[in-house]
């Protein structure tokens, strides 16, 4: 980790180092949770062929199997929203913003990042 990356942030290089490991972390379990579904998903969607031609299967199964495809798709955009929000907090320790809110300017609240290491607002600031 670049020396001077603490100079910008309210956190030491310790905390940084911190928070950096817990991201790196979330970051490899969000991408293993993406892959997973990924492949839910295309089971759902190799199966629904096979379920459509069929007579033996009766229309309510249909309906859940897609409600449970979609259910899969919206979990698979929430991953991949976090995973965004993970890659951009990355970023910031590398550039030396971690910990400071993007609307304020004011440090983020060490619980907040405790709570979400990925937080770029701190609490009660709203998204614009």
């Amino acid at each position: 980790m670049n020396q001077s990356v603490a100079d910008n942030s309210p956190l030491t290089e310790k905390e940084l180092a911190h928070f950096e490991q817990r991201l790196l972390k979330m970051k490899e379990e969000t991408e293993k949770e993406i892959q997973t579904l990924e492949e839910r998903y295309e089971d759902y969607s190799g199966d629904a062929d096979d379920l459509q031609s069929s007579q033996d299967h009766h229309q309510g199964d249909l309906a859940t199997r897609e409600v449970n495809k979609e259910q899969v798709m919206l979990s698979i955009e929430r991953n991949r929203e976090k995973l965004d929000q993970i890659i951009v907090a990355l970023d910031r320790i590398g550039s030396g913003n971690y910990g400071i809110c993007v609307e304020t300017g004011q440090p983020i609240q060490k619980e907040r990042l405790e709570a979400m290491p990925y937080a770029i607002r701190a609490v009660g600031v709203k998204e614009n």
